[in-house]
């Protein structure tokens, strides 16, 4: 991967990760009245064509979840958990047990892009208030599809608008049951020079 980001950049996105973590997990734990933890061990940003490395088993299946970012910064976020993760994080919200769930579950999907909402909002809202720039996020769509067609909905929609992916890995932890979400934030190439300008860096 070709390093584009200084350390310092890279320190600053991961500080804004930890913060908007820290935030989910107040908001989730506080819903489910459980204890939930968050962090986020690494933060890159990747070239579009190196995602295929990221996701490498092209029949496995992910709960998608779409988000379009409007404002100042433009750009999408994907945010990906594997079904056996996303049945945990259903049933805790709901109450069940993971294995009450079926996929196609309504209850589930709902779940999940609520989860995902909170997720996603606090970590653009922490960036937001870092950058205080004017960010806003869609409502969550949700999909269940294999790593090969993500893959290509990436390389062929997203690529017209940005060649790079801030990867944000986060590490949660639900009444001692660990899950792990993978954050794919793609902004526009302008966005990103709009983010570092305003964190005081430039992006090259």
């Amino acid at each position: 991967m070709e390093k584009r980001l200084s350390l310092t950049q890279l320190d600053i996105l991961k500080e804004v990760g930890t913060v908007g973590a820290g935030r989910a997990a107040t908001a989730l734990s506080e819903l489910i009245s459980k204890k939930v933890s968050i962090n986020v061990p690494e933060v890159n940003l990747v070239p579009l064509e190196n995602i295929s490395n990221l996701l490498k088993e092209r029949e496995r299946l992910f709960f998608v979840i779409d988000m379009e970012i409007t404002g100042e910064v433009t750009g999408r976020i994907f945010l990906l958990f594997s079904p056996e993760d996303a049945r945990h994080l259903s049933g805790s919200l709901l109450g069940k047990s993971k294995e009450e769930f079926d996929l196609r579950d309504e209850m589930l999907q709902s779940a999940v892009k609520e989860s995902a909402n909170i997720l996603c909002g606090s970590y653009i809202s922490a960036l937001a208030d870092m950058t205080r720039l004017n960010i806003l996020i869609s409502s969550p769509s949700l999909a269940i599809d294999m790593v090969g067609a993500i893959l290509d909905f990436i390389f062929i929609q997203i690529a017209q608008a940005t060649e790079e992916a801030l990867v944000i890995k986060t590490d949660l932890k639900v009444s001692e049951e660990s899950l792990e979400g993978l954050f794919l934030f793609f902004p526009s190439s302008e966005s990103l020079n709009r983010i570092f300008g305003a964190l005081g860096f430039g992006a090259g």
